[in-house]
């Protein structure tokens, strides 16, 4: 028995970068017998998503189109990481982008896979404490978008009331909320090797 599955071989389905790239990969599972021709891989790039609460503690926002549900979606402000940018300028700039907003206090609070299996991209959540608006937004996205204030109480209706239907932003504000309510963000952030 092996820790994990090998790669035997890989064929490029799909090269869309940097937006999407699909890969199928012929692997060999734990029991060193067992192989699969055709399990499939999907690239996607990394992003940021950010739980920013201002200093009067309103979390904020950000309403746009989205696709995938062909409506209008509230949710944390997100977006990808652009090549030879840290993560965290990532999370920056794209709360100052969306909202206006910048912060001078920042935890990061988890990196979470968008699949299991197939990878689909890597999500890396942050929490912006005193998140101010700076400047007015200015999204560089194809869309229209809108900023909200959500009081802690308003956020949490929102999120048990299944109004984000996008599983990741469900999942990184039900964290900071968790968070924000126990006061545990920063030892949250000292797992993920935050040293501030």
């Amino acid at each position: 028995m092996t820790d994990g599955w090998e790669v035997l071989a890989e064929k490029e389905l799909l090269d869309s970068s940097p937006w999407i790239k699909v890969v199928a990969e012929t692997i060999r599972l734990e029991d060193g017998e067992t192989v699969v021709d055709d399990f499939y891989r999907v690239d996607l790039p990394t992003y940021a998503v950010i739980f920013a609460l201002t200093p009067d503690r309103q979390v904020v926002l950000v309403e746009q189109y989205r696709h995938t549900f062909r409506r209008q979606i509230v949710g944390l402000p997100a977006g990808i990481e652009k090549p030879g940018e840290d993560i965290l300028e990532t999370a920056r700039r794209e709360l100052k982008e969306e909202t206006g907003c910048e912060s001078p206090e920042w935890y990061p609070i988890g990196i979470f896979a968008m699949d299991a299996n197939r990878g689909c991209g890597w999500a890396h959540a942050f929490l912006a404490l005193d998140a101010v608006q700076v400047i007015a937004p200015s999204p560089d996205d194809l869309q229209y978008q809108v900023v909200h204030h959500f009081s802690l109480e308003q956020l949490r209706d929102f999120w048990l009331t299944g109004d984000c239907p996008n599983a990741p932003m469900a999942a990184i504000i039900g964290l900071g909320l968790s968070l924000i309510e126990s006061g545990s963000y920063v030892e949250r952030a000292r797992m993920f090797g935050w040293t501030g």
